[in-house]
């Protein structure tokens, strides 16, 4: 793990592996290992850049609200500190979100941007689900990770996990992440609309087909706006990044290569 410093607060980041730099971007509740089962499959070599959200792993938390722009600025810090001046760009779920913002407010760095179950605008039925994400967890993480793999995964998926769910619980309710309630009110008021003409490089849109939190119509409109992007469609709810990690390596290698 590393850190800056910007704007009196730490940014926390994670580096792995070499070669060509991929910038990666978390989702809501999780650190920077929220990848890494995409990671540890990943048929090519690249170095794995991971930041981190506010209230996220080494990063400490906003003073107010969480702002999608200063995102995007700690990965810009984090960058110049290692010296990178250009990379690929993928972020899951809310970091999703991120990376198109990256790639379409700094089209200079961005070699490629791979969205993975993300969306630009948050609709009625997702703020209803954001908030429900928040009262779970103030009332019990374990509660919420429960109703989290029940409607996060496919039920193949819950089938070959019910062996060891009851375990599977109690550890992911642990890695809940201190500035969860500060990123779901992100969640719950995002619109990177205007944003998606901006985006000139090569854009990977990947969606689960039965994700109940970030429908795919979301994918298939991002598709539609960004000029030029590739849709994939995955048999999987949204916790597609561990459910079909290795399909989503192979998808991910492919594009950036």
């Amino acid at each position: 793990m590393g850190t800056v410093q910007r704007n009196n607060r730490t940014v926390g980041y994670q580096v792995n592996g070499q070669g060509a730099a991929l910038l990666v971007f978390h989702g809501t509740t999780q650190e920077a290992n929220g990848w890494d089962p995409v990671r540890t499959v990943m048929p090519i070599e690249r170095q794995w850049i991971a930041v981190e959200f506010p209230g996220s792993g080494e990063s400490s938390m906003s003073d107010g609200p969480i702002d999608i722009d200063d995102i995007v600025a700690d990965a810009v810090a984090v960058l110049e500190t290692l010296g990178i001046t250009e990379c690929d760009v993928a972020g899951y779920s809310l970091g999703a979100v991120v990376a198109l913002k990256f790639a379409a407010t700094h089209p200079n760095k961005t070699r490629t941007v791979t969205s993975l179950c993300g969306w630009a605008k948050t609709d009625a039925r997702m703020r209803l689900t954001f908030d429900l994400w928040r009262r779970l967890i103030a009332i019990d993480p374990e509660l919420f990770m429960r109703y989290a793999l029940a409607d996060g995964y496919t039920a193949d998926g819950l089938t070959a996990l019910e062996p060891m769910l009851e375990m599977a619980i109690s550890l992911a309710a642990t890695t809940i992440q201190p500035g969860s309630d500060a990123q779901l009110e992100l969640d719950i008021r995002i619109d990177i609309e205007q944003d998606l003409s901006k985006i000139t490089a090569p854009a990977l849109i990947i969606g689960g087909i039965e994700d109940r939190w970030v429908d795919i119509t979301h994918s298939r409109h991002l598709a539609t706006a960004i000029k030029g992007a590739t849709l994939v469609e995955m048999p999987a709810g949204h916790i597609v990044i561990a459910e079909l990690a290795g399909d989503v390596a192979a998808r991910l290698a492919s594009h950036i290569a």
